[in-house]
C-alpha cells in the first residue's frame, strides 16, 4: 500500500462533496453516465452534492446531442440529465454548470474556465479525469477548495495517443508525461478503475463504478435466442479490425452494433470486403430495454479501462466474451464471462456461448450502485481518517 502524507488538516465527518466531470448527457460517454450516478448515489447516503457539468454552446450541442438533441439553456438540458436518474424527483443532487467547448478533432470537450475558481468549498473533491479538466489551465489550484481532492483517472491517453500516431513515439511520450503532473499536482490520492491505468504515487486500482439499476429490472435474456452485439464509439480503437478478423474465420458473420462515431463508413466498408454484416443499430437511447433480445455480448477492445457495458451486459444476464487484458481484469470473476487469448480460443468461447445458457451469478449484486457506493465511502474513511491507502 502507499503511505499518503497529508498536505491539509484531516476533517473526520464527511458532509460536502464536489464532484468534476468532462463531460455530460444525453452525451452517453462514461464520464457523462458514471459522474452523474456516483454523484447522484452520494447524495441518496444524505450527502451534500454538487455535480459540475460542462455546457457547451448550442451550436456545437448537434455534434454531439444530434440535430433534435440541443438545449437553449442550463434548465433544459438539466431536466434531460434527470430523466436518466433512477430516483429522478426525489435527488438532492445539485447540478451545476461551467463553460466549455467541444472539439471534434480531440472527441473531447474542454474547460474554457479555471474551474477551481468555480466551484464551492468542500469536505471532499473527486476530479473525474483530472489531467483532461487541467490541460488548458494546469496552474488551477484545487487544493484551495476542499479538504480531499481525489482523482479518478479514467481514460489511457498514452494508448489513444500511440495508436494515433504510431510513427511519432515522442509526442505520445510528452502528453503522458505532461498528464502525470497534471495528475500529481492537482491530486491527494487518485483513483484507478483498473491495472489498464499506468501507477502514480497516492494511487490505487479501485472499482468504484456501479450500472443503472434498469439493468437489473429487466428480464434476464431468453438462452434460446442466440443474438450478438457490440456496444461503443465506431472509431477504430474500439478493435474493429480485431473484431473483423475473427469473426471472418468464425461460424457467425453477422452481429448488431450499437454506437456512433467517425469511423463507422470505413469500418463498414472493411467488415463488407471481409464477408461480415455489421448491422448499425445507431445509438441506444434506452440500451437496458433494446438490448434485451441479446445472449451475446462481444467486446475486443483493448482500449478500455474498465468497461461499462461489459458490466450492463453482464448485470443483465448474458455471456460476455472479452480478450486477455488489464483493463477486464476485474470481469474475469463472473461466471459468464468467457476469455479469449487467441483466435482459436474466441472461436472455442463463441461456439460455448451460442451452445450453452447463460449461468444465475449472484456475485453481480457487486455490479450495483449500492455497493459501489458503499466501497468508495469505505475508501474515503480509510484514507482520510487512517492516512493510507487501502489495498
Amino acid at each position: 500500500m502507499d503511505k499518503i502524507t497529508p498536505s491539509k488538516s484531516r476533517k473526520m465527518r464527511l458532509e460536502t462533496v464536489n464532484v468534476i466531470t468532462t463531460a455530460s448527457l444525453p452525451w452517453r460517454t462514461g464520464t457523462a453516465i458514471l459522474a452523474l450516478l456516483r454523484a447522484h448515489y452520494l447524495a441518496e447516503r444524505g450527502l451534500d452534492v454538487r455535480l459540475y457539468i460542462p455546457w457547451i454552446p448550442v451550436k456545437q450541442q448537434a455534434l454531439l446531442f444530434g440535430e433534435t438533441g440541443t438545449f437553449d439553456s442550463f434548465e433544459a438540458q438539466e431536466h434531460c440529465i434527470r430523466s436518466h436518474l433512477p430516483k429522478a424527483s426525489s435527488s438532492s443532487l445539485q447540478i451545476e454548470f461551467y463553460p466549455a467547448t467541444y472539439k471534434a478533432k480531440l472527441g473531447s470537450i474542454l474547460p474554457t474556465c479555471s474551474l477551481d475558481r468555480r466551484v464551492r468549498f468542500c469536505d471532499w473533491l473527486l476530479l473525474e479525469e483530472p489531467e483532461h479538466l487541467n490541460w488548458k489551465h494546469p496552474w488551477s489550484s484545487f487544493g484551495k477548495r476542499a479538504t480531499r481532492v481525489t482523482g479518478i483517472v479514467l481514460t489511457n491517453y498514452h494508448y489513444y495517443m500511440n495508436q494515433a500516431m504510431p510513427d511519432k513515439p515522442l509526442l505520445p511520450w510528452l502528453m503522458d508525461q505532461y498528464n502525470r503532473w497534471l495528475i500529481q499536482h492537482h491530486c491527494d490520492d487518485i483513483i484507478r478503475p483498473s491495472s489498464a491505468i499506468p501507477h502514480y504515487l497516492n494511487s490505487q486500482v479501485f472499482h468504484l463504478n456501479g450500472i443503472h439499476p434498469s439493468f437489473f429490472e429487466t428480464p434476464l435474456v431468453n438462452p434460446d435466442l442466440n443474438r450478438i452485439y457490440f456496444m461503443g464509439k465506431l472509431i477504430w480503437d474500439k478493435g474493429f479490425r480485431e473484431l473483423i478478423n475473427l469473426l471472418s474465420v468464425s461460424e457467425i458473420r453477422e452481429i448488431d452494433v450499437y454506437g456512433e462515431g467517425k469511423d463507422k463508413a470505413a469500418i463498414d466498408a472493411l467488415a463488407r470486403s471481409r464477408g461480415i454484416q455489421l448491422q448499425f443499430k445507431g445509438n441506444s437511447v434506452t440500451p437496458p430495454e433494446d438490448l434485451q433480445g441479446y445472449k451475446i455480448f462481444i467486446n475486443v477492445s483493448r482500449s478500455e479501462i474498465i468497461c461499462t457495458t461489459t458490466a450492463e451486459a453482464l448485470g443483465q444476464g448474458r455471456f460476455v466474451i472479452l480478450p486477455t487484458n488489464p483493463g477486464n481484469n476485474g470481469y474475469y470473476k463472473f461466471k459468464n464471462c468467457l476469455v479469449y487469448a487467441s483466435p482459436q480460443e474466441f472461436n472455442d468461447q463463441l461456439k460455448y456461448a451460442l451452445e450453452n445458457s447463460p449461468i444465475q451469478d449472484a456475485q453481480v449484486k457487486s455490479l450495483t450502485w449500492e455497493a459501489a457506493t458503499d466501497r468508495l465511502l469505505q475508501y474515503y474513511q480509510k484514507v482520510v481518517t487512517c492516512g493510507y491507502i487501502p489495498s
